[in-house]
């Protein structure tokens, strides 16, 4: 992602190693296991879906974040625009909310593969997510 939104995906190819992705991030997570999501400036939420249709990359999923943090398939987090916490629940098939509460209040946030969840509030403090609060 560069300064004006525009996604890159990078190729592992000297020649040409960055490729342009349609669409338009203000954050976005990548994972090991090449999970990808976004949100934009508007606070969508888009999950990645390039390698089954390159035509219209972005699946568009419930919710309004402003960052986003993915450390595996089953392990995406965001942080809405009042700064409230969400955990993905891994079914936004249904139309419904996609999204679960976690308490406490962030800036910013991050997403291990192991399964771990970190954020830092306005003050500075950092936490780790243990399962039912913020430590």
């Amino acid at each position: 992602m560069n300064a004006a939104s525009a996604i890159y995906h990078y190729t592992n190819y000297d020649g040409s190693p960055w490729i342009n992705i349609p669409g338009g991030l203000s954050d976005i997570g990548a994972a090991a296991d090449g999970t990808v999501w976004g949100v934009n400036s508007s606070n969508r939420v888009y999950r990645y879906t390039g390698d089954q249709d390159p035509s219209d990359p972005w699946a568009d999923v419930n919710g309004s974040l402003k960052r986003i943090a993915v450390g595996s398939r089953t392990n995406v987090w965001g942080v809405d625009p009042a700064g409230s916490i969400y955990r993905y629940i891994n079914n936004d098939a249904s139309g419904g909310n996609p999204w679960v509460k976690i308490p406490g209040t962030a800036t910013d946030i991050a997403a291990g593969a192991d399964g771990t969840a970190w954020h830092i509030n306005s003050a500075g403090d950092i936490f780790r997510y243990t399962g039912d609060q913020p430590s």
